[in-house]
């Protein structure tokens, strides 16, 4: 379940945001091991002149991940290949149009509501 932030070009039609989320969704689950029902996406669309990757052109697709600590490295790099080969065929995204962040912290970063740090909580009861 890491919390996707979705940054992607407003000229694309909201269909296309969605395929573009439901390819990035796919990829989490069955490169980095997440549930199935864990779908936590921010979509946002910005003017592609408020998207500046160095001498990148065309349209690109920035993804920031946050998530828990542990995920071994050749999964990330097996999410990276999936979503920018994925991308790239169903998408018409150019593969060197698509930036990825992942960012990991620890159980008591997550919040999911109430005030409570329910990865602890979890810990706390097993």
């Amino acid at each position: 379940m890491p919390l996707v932030t979705l940054t992607l070009p407003d000229h694309r039609p909201v269909l296309w945001r969605k395929k573009v989320a439901d390819l990035v969704n796919a990829a989490v689950i069955e490169t980095l091991d997440f549930p199935e029902d864990d779908r936590y996406q921010i979509i946002q669309p910005l003017p592609v002149e408020q998207m500046e990757l160095q001498a990148r052109h065309r349209d690109a697709v920035i993804l920031q991940l946050t998530m828990r600590a542990g995920r071994p490295t050749h999964a990330k790099q097996a999410f990276y290949r999936r979503i920018t080969d994925d991308l790239a065929r169903q998408a018409d995204i150019d593969p060197a149009n698509v930036m990825i962040v992942i960012t990991e912290n620890r159980d008591a970063d997550w919040c999911f509501g109430h005030g409570e740090a329910q990865f602890l909580e979890t810990q706390r009861t097993a």
